[in-house]
């Protein structure tokens, strides 16, 4: 089983079977088939089938410790040769999973079948953390399921490959036929195999175009749906993100579990993490977002930057813009390219969307120094998340006066008349200062503070209009266009020297992709969709795009880890 793509611990696999390669999500029973498996009666042999289910024991999710125990000393006298998947159990007492993982280690199995499915979602935390410590300690594991069509998206993000469709028979025999609003409102024609069909063909569609999440909230008819993602979001964030690709599209949010979405999480842990306020910095100015993306191409932000131009005249230079926003919280100026998001606009802010905004300001308003004042052209809500960052650091914000909105020309000329008590001068070399460091900032957020440094130094320079080309010492480091960029093997060089980050490491001869089976080591930080290093012998020897995270690659015995774009 080799990973394709990701979203989330989701993904689009590639499963060999002999000659034969099965695309996954898939549907066992119809894409491939699953041995008969009757808990009473031993196979004594594997059988003609993709997947041979190995001997197990029935264990009820309740099932007593003495009982588990008395099983597991069966289970391991059990001879599994020609037997490729294993029946794991769900079972309340989770402090035996350990046991029933060293047997699949043991044996190598190829897929493991996931036991009383149906009562596991109704268990939120153990369904997510079952699929988590198998997706994370067997990453070429298949993970097959049984569940109804409407678990299909959700289960699918969080890490299950394939679903078993025998028990679907059962709705046809009692002639009810699913639809998009089952299992609440049901059709009178039994479908449930085609259903079964056109969901997990959805399902690949939206893994394909990087929307699966999006089809998971709007596939949720169920209370377990909601609990099981507010679960995973609240308390496994960690594993949402980590297999995340890079967000390169926009991202849609179109219900209260978006804002929990682990593009969000990221983004905070950037603004906190990477982002370096320029070091010119001598007024921090705050703004509230807008529909348009990127702001500065938007109505509202072009008033306010023509005001703050005629207020400050060349200290624009020296000023620094926040963009305040929901769910991303803060947009430094210099990120708004990658800030790519549409979200229902309607002025009522939740206490979920407040607080983190106001604790992401706190922390992003203590990178500058104490003397530097901010001012806050705001209304509405945004008014309240500066207040309390204001209140949590201790700094003093002042607020312009807004009327009709912060466009109106009263709102306008108090922003001008306001910045006008703060006159700022500056030089030619603090806008050459100011270009250059929007550049930098961008390959910062990517591969970490210090990064754009290294591609784009004092001594660097900047050739072209539209796409840029980076140069240190007259060799190319990589370019730049409207937040997106490229790095060459000598860049990438210089980020490894200097940071050593996003390096993957081998050690032979690069002729073409790097696979997982040859990767010695992997930065822990890089996530699906990342540029990475390829680095032998201390020496970037190549760069490429991560399809797998960087715990995936170490882990993984199977597929492309990175593929090579540029060898040096």
């Amino acid at each position: 089983m080799e990973t394709l793509r990701h979203e989330g611990p989701g993904r689009l696999g590639l499963l060999k079977l002999g000659e034969r390669k099965v695309a996954t999500p898939a549907l066992a029973g119809l894409d491939f088939t699953l041995s008969p498996f009757n808990s009473f009666f031993h196979p004594t042999a594997a059988g003609e089938y993709d997947f041979n289910l190995a001997p197990s024991i029935p264990l009820s999710f309740y099932t007593p410790a003495e009982v588990i125990e008395k099983a597991l000393g069966r289970l391991w006298s059990v001879d599994y040769e020609g037997f490729n998947a294993f029946y794991l159990p769900a079972l309340r007492r989770v402090e035996y999973l350990d046991e029933f993982f060293k047997i699949i280690e043991r044996y190598n199995f190829d897929a493991v079948y996931l036991g009383n499915s149906k009562i596991l979602i109704r268990e939120y935390r153990y369904f997510v953390r079952i699929l988590r410590e198998l997706r994370e300690r067997f990453p070429n594991l298949m993970i097959i399921a049984d569940l109804e069509p409407f678990f299909y998206p959700l289960a699918v993000y969080l890490g299950v490959d394939a679903f078993d469709t025998r028990s679907l028979k059962l709705y046809d025999f009692e002639g009810k036929g699913f639809t998009q609003f089952s299992p609440f409102v049901w059709s009178d024609e039994p479908n449930s195999l085609d259903f079964a069909k056109k969901t997990i063909s959805e399902v690949r569609k939206a893994l394909e175009e990087g929307k699966l999440r999006y089809l998971v909230e709007n596939f949720f008819p169920t209370p377990y749906h909601a609990g099981i993602l507010r679960i995973a979001d609240l308390e496994h964030a960690d594993y949402l993100e980590k297999y995340t690709p890079i967000q390169k599209e926009t991202v849609y949010f179109i219900s209260d579990a978006s804002i929990r979405r682990p593009e969000v999480r990221r983004w905070h842990e950037r603004v906190a993490e990477r982002f370096v306020p320029p070091r010119n910095t001598e007024l921090v100015l705050l703004f509230p977002c807008s529909a348009k993306k990127p702001y500065s191409f938007s109505r509202s932000h072009t008033l306010y930057r023509k005001a703050v131009k005629e207020a400050l005249g060349s200290g624009t230079s020296k000023v620094h813009e926040l963009i305040l926003t929901s769910p991303f919280g803060v947009v430094p100026r210099e990120w708004e390219w990658l800030a790519k998001y549409d979200i229902v606009v309607t002025g009522h802010w939740g206490e979920e969307e407040i607080k983190p905004a106001a604790e992401l300001l706190a922390k992003t308003l203590e990178k500058y120094p104490k003397d530097v004042p901010i001012i806050a052209h705001l209304d509405e809500a945004y008014v309240e998340i500066a207040k309390l960052a204001s209140e949590m650091t201790g700094r003093e914000i002042t607020f312009t006066d807004i009327k009709n909105g912060t466009t109106s020309h009263e709102s306008l000329r108090s922003l001008t008349e306001t910045l006008k008590e703060f006159p700022i001068d500056a030089t030619k070399e603090d806008r050459t200062y100011r270009y250059f460091d929007g550049i930098r900032k961008v390959f910062d957020f990517y591969f970490g503070p210090g990064a754009g440094e290294a591609v784009l130094p004092e001594n660097g320079q900047v050739k072209g209009s539209k796409m840029l080309r980076l140069f240190v010492d007259g060799k190319q480091t990589g370019t730049f266009k409207d937040g997106v960029i490229s790095v060459t093997p000598f860049g990438m060089g210089r980020i490894y020297d200097r940071l050593k980050a996003y390096w993957v490491r081998i050690d032979f001869d690069l002729r073409g992709d790097v696979f997982a089976v040859g990767v010695g080591e992997a930065d822990p930080r890089i996530r699906p969709d990342d540029i990475v290093g390829i680095v032998r012998d201390e020496k970037v020897v190549g760069v490429g795009k991560a399809v797998l995270s960087g715990e995936e690659m170490v882990k993984a015995r199977k597929g492309v880890a990175v593929k090579v774009r540029k060898k040096a």
